[in-house]
């Protein structure tokens, strides 16, 4: 049997008494037997013996009382450091300064309250200077922290506010969005005169035993939705600003052309009349008046064309059309430029060229585009289209044919040997005034204007190009174009002639 089991009872006991009790038993059991020797002693006369007995139980008695008057006083002053870090206090000397446990213990306890009154003073730093309104809201919606911040926003001062329902500053029925835990909420806040205002909400939950307490960060975004939508109506002015500008060069459109038409036709007939005359001079300076008349033409009817096209007045006129002719028309009119910089032009068909249900003009322009951008781009090289059919038979299928899978496609490939492009170029190409750099504006001139409509009109026909480009290796683009199945099995041309 182990000492430890043998005076757990006693200790067990003494557990349950008071220090006063604890030194009554103690004193008890040390002393009884020290006083019982002593009389005895004195009672068959040795004196001495007897005397020494009662001296040493004295002696005892005095070191009891004394340690008992000290513990005392230990545990007291240890109770009222307790007491006082409960009730809020931080600046606590340590008391008693014994050097025993107890004094110990007390030193413990005051370090304690000072680290608790640097995390106080922290935390009170934190939330009495933070530019956002911080608010500590109870379970019963009441308002137990309104910070500096707070008070400016609202209006009210923390006495005012701290004990209040939390909808004096959230109106109903929005006063308990504090408890869904979210962050960048947006609430409605009311003032203290009254007056409401937009504010942006993150909460977040404290659980405590049994409390729940809820911790509220406010901000005022007034301003911030001001200019929202300052930036908003500036936004709308300037789109309607860009409307009216396209809309206005669209109805210029027949005004600018009218008169530029008129110089290139006076230039031309003048070149057939000093042409029979031999006036070499002056003819070559109406041809150089001719082709910059051309040459401005085509500008200024990219201008009007994607102008158009934004203020959505870009007309599509379907009609039946036989491809082959037309791809002649785009070959002789490309051949000369093709010629101009030392390159060859070959056209080739897979089959027959199929006809086409579509906008022959927009076609042809698409077309015109690719393959003039391929010449312009392409020095003593080769430049190719070839034209062929994906999704079905190329011909047109009859009226009230249902079409199961991919609809007919005409696909065209034009490919060169020209710069190319690299990566950065091509996720720019199709965007309007955009040219691969400076370097190739300069070199190469135009308006960068050209891959943007044939973007626009292919979608308006309702079809695709894509580009294969690498710098030095070339380029390819492939329009895919619906051979106008849709068109004449469910629409009529009138029906579709606005885009």
């Amino acid at each position: 049997m182990s000492l430890g089991s043998v005076v757990a009872p006693l200790v067990i006991a003494l557990g349950r008494m008071t220090l006063g009790r604890k030194f009554a038993l103690t004193a008890l059991i040390v002393l009884a037997p020290a006083l019982l020797l002593a009389l005895a002693l004195l009672a068959r006369g040795q004196l001495a013996l007897g005397g020494l007995a009662l001296f040493a139980a004295l002696a005892a008695a005095y070191a009891l009382v004394a340690l008992r008057a000290q513990l005392s006083s230990a545990v007291a002053d240890l109770a009222s450091m307790a007491a006082r870090l409960a009730s809020g206090e931080r600046s606590i000397a340590p008391a008693p300064t014994t050097a025993d446990e107890l004094g110990a213990v007390a030193t413990t306890l005051a370090a304690v309250a000072a680290d608790s009154a640097m995390t106080d003073l922290t935390r009170k730093a934190i939330v009495d200077h933070a530019v956002d309104g911080i608010l500590v809201i109870d379970d019963a919606d009441l308002v137990t922290t309104f910070n500096p911040a707070a008070e400016g926003i609202f209006g009210y001062s923390a006495a005012e506010i701290i004990g209040e329902p939390i909808a004096r500053l959230i109106p109903n029925p929005l006063h308990r969005q504090y408890k869904l835990i979210s962050i960048g909420g947006e609430v409605t806040g009311c003032r203290k005169d009254g007056t409401l205002f937009p504010m942006d909400m993150t909460s977040g939950r404290l659980v405590m035993g049994d409390q729940r307490l809820y911790v509220v960060i406010l901000r005022d975004i007034t301003r911030r939705k001001q200019v929202e939508e300052e930036l908003q109506r500036a936004r709308d002015d300037a789109e309607a600003a860009s409307r009216a500008k396209s809309t206005f060069l669209a109805n210029m459109s027949h005004e600018l052309r009218t008169p530029l038409n008129a110089i290139i036709g006076y230039s031309e007939l003048l070149l057939e009349d000093f042409g029979d005359l031999e006036q070499q001079l002056i003819q070559s300076d109406l041809e150089r008046i001719s082709r910059a008349g051309h040459h401005l033409l085509g500008l200024i009817s990219d201008i009007l064309d994607i102008s158009k096209i934004e203020a959505g007045k870009m007309e599509v006129r379907y009609e039946r059309f036989a491809l082959a002719p037309m791809i002649g028309d785009v070959e002789a009119a490309v051949s000369q430029l093709a010629r101009r910089n030392g390159n060859t032009l070959t056209v080739s068909y897979s089959g027959d060229p199929p006809e086409l249900y579509s906008d022959p003009t927009k076609v042809r322009q698409i077309l015109i585009n690719l393959l003039g951008n391929a010449a312009k781009f392409t020095e003593g090289g080769s430049i190719s289209l070839q034209v062929t059919h994906e999704g079905g038979p190329p011909a047109l299928v009859p009226a009230g044919t249902v079409v199961v899978g991919m609809p007919p496609m005409v696909v065209f490939e034009v490919a060169d040997t020209g710069i190319g492009m690299t990566r950065e170029q091509l996720a720019r190409l199709f965007e309007p005034f955009v040219q691969a750099d400076e370097t190739t504006t300069r070199r190469y001139g135009g308006t960068g204007l050209g891959l943007a409509i044939t973007r626009r009109y292919c979608q308006m026909l309702g079809g695709t190009v894509e580009v294969r480009s690498a710098p030095g290796e070339g380029s390819t683009f492939t329009v895919r174009l619906p051979t106008g199945v849709s068109a004449e099995a469910g629409a009529s041309p009138e029906s579709q002639a606005s885009v």
